[in-house]
């Protein structure tokens, strides 16, 4: 089920790539991203982001690392996990600043504050599941290993 999530969420995207230039997808993300490189390209000093490609083709590239990543997670391997979080980690600053909107809370417009935070903190909370899961993943690995070193003595 965890793993739908993120699967069903990556096919849906996929799906809007597929109209091209005009995708509803590209029209979201590509204001967030425009913000996003200003910040970097601001904080490094230089415009770091020049070297990055177009926006489509980092949504593409973003939705097939998600759409990778759920598959080998719902099959059990242990990277797709790590290339959920990856992508998680990756995404969530760009789509979801929710302190980007802290000036529009005061002027008494929190809603999309509250939407934003409420999305960054799912997204902080889904990382943190992946998280445990690797943890959790390893401690049974390691306790198979004692109970196998046990039988064979």
């Amino acid at each position: 089920m965890f793993a739908f999530v993120f699967l069903a969420s990556a096919m849906e995207k996929w799906n809007d790539l597929r109209a091209g230039a005009d995708a509803e997808v590209l029209r979201a993300v590509s204001p967030a991203m425009r913000i996003a490189k200003a910040t970097v390209a601001e904080n490094v000093g230089f415009n770091l982001c020049a070297m990055l490609p177009n926006d489509e083709l980092l949504v593409k590239c973003a939705t097939l690392i998600e759409a990778l990543g759920a598959a080998l997670f719902a099959c059990g391997f242990a990277f797709g996990a790590k290339l959920l979080i990856l992508f998680t980690c990756a995404v969530t600053p760009v789509m979801h600043p929710f302190w980007r909107h802290l000036d529009d809370a005061s002027l008494g417009n929190d809603a999309v504050l509250g939407v934003e935070m409420i999305m960054f903190f799912k997204n902080v909370a889904l990382v943190g599941a992946l998280v445990y899961y690797l943890g959790m993943r390893n401690e049974l690995s390691e306790a198979r290993e004692r109970v196998k070193k046990l039988k064979t003595n």
